[in-house]
C-alpha cells in the first residue's frame, strides 16, 4: 500500500513536502546537513533518499569546504530514483553519487560499508522501523553518525490542534487540487499523526544499537532531527 502511495506521489514529491511542511523542509534539511557536517573522502547513505535532496546538500556541503566524498542513494521506489539521478545530473554537485533501489529494512550494503547514514522523511514509512535503523546500525562502520529528519506532533496543544486540521483536511484537498491524489495526501497525513514523539523514536533509534542519541525540535515541533552514533 506505501509503494502505491508514493508511485502516485512520485512526480509530485518536491511539491509533497511543500504542502505536508508548510514550505519549510529546504531548511530543515540544510540543517540536518550541517548537524550531521559530511566530512571529507567519507561515504554518506542516504536512506529512503527520493529525489536525493539530502545527499546533493551533503555534496554541497562539502565541497564548499573544500572537500570530497561519496553517497549512494537508497530507495524503493524508482521513479524517485530516476528524478534523482535526473537532479544530480543537472547540479554541479552531482559527482560521486549512486542510486541504489531497494528494501530500507534489508539494505544491499555490506556491514561497516559506509561511514554517515541520514533519512528524511522516510522511516515512518517503513513496516518495520525498528528494523529499518538496525540496518541502518549493520551497515555503518563504528563510530559512524545517522541523522534523521522526520515530522513530528507541535509540541503546544494549539498549534498542534491548527496542524492536526490543516494535515487532515487542508492537506489532502491541496494534493488533491495539484496532484490530482486526496487518498495518498490523506494516507501521508495520517503517516504522521501515528509517527512516535521524539523521546519514543529516540528509544527506538537506542534500541537498534546506536549510543549519544539526542534531537532537535524544528517549527514549534512539527519536525524533528535526531542524531546518533554506532559505537
Amino acid at each position: 500500500m506505501v509503494k502505491e502511495h508514493f508511485e502516485a506521489v512520485a512526480r509530485h514529491y518536491d511539491l509533497a513536502n511543500n504542502i505536508m511542511s508548510l514550505g519549510l523542509h529546504r531548511p530543515w534539511k540544510k540543517l540536518a546537513v550541517q548537524i550531521l557536517d559530511p566530512r571529507p573522502g567519507q561515504r554518506l547513505a542516504d536512506i529512503c533518499g527520493g529525489t536525493a535532496d539530502l545527499a546533493l546538500l551533503a555534496q554541497r556541503h562539502r565541497a564548499a569546504q573544500g572537500q570530497s566524498g561519496t553517497a549512494v542513494v537508497y530507495d524503493l521506489n524508482r521513479t524517485m530514483l530516476e528524478l534523482g539521478r535526473a537532479k544530480a545530473r543537472r547540479s554541479a554537485h552531482g559527482g560521486g553519487i549512486s542510486f541504489v533501489q531497494g528494501d530500507a529494512q534489508n539494505l544491499a550494503l555490506a556491514d561497516g560499508s559506509v561511514d554517515e547514514v541520514m533519512v528524511g522523511f522516510g522511516v515512518r514509512n517503513l513496516a518495520d522501523m525498528a528494523q529499518g535503523f538496525r540496518e541502518m546500525a549493520r551497515v555503518l562502520r563504528p563510530g559512524g553518525r545517522l541523522v534523521c529528519l522526520e515530522f513530528s506532533q507541535p509540541s503546544a496543544a494549539w498549534f498542534a490542534w491548527l496542524y492536526d486540521l490543516y494535515s487532515c483536511l487542508l492537506m489532502p484537498l491541496v494534493g488533491r487540487v495539484f496532484t490530482g491524489s486526496w487518498s495518498t495526501y490523506s494516507y501521508l497525513a495520517g503517516s504522521i499523526r501515528r509517527f512516535p514523539a521524539p523521546d519514543e523514536l529516540g528509544r527506538v533509534i537506542r534500541e537498534a544499537g546506536f549510543s549519544r542519541v539526542g534531537w532537535r525540535r524544528l517549527s514549534g515541533g512539527i519536525a524533528t532531527i535526531h542524531w546518533a552514533r554506532k559505537p
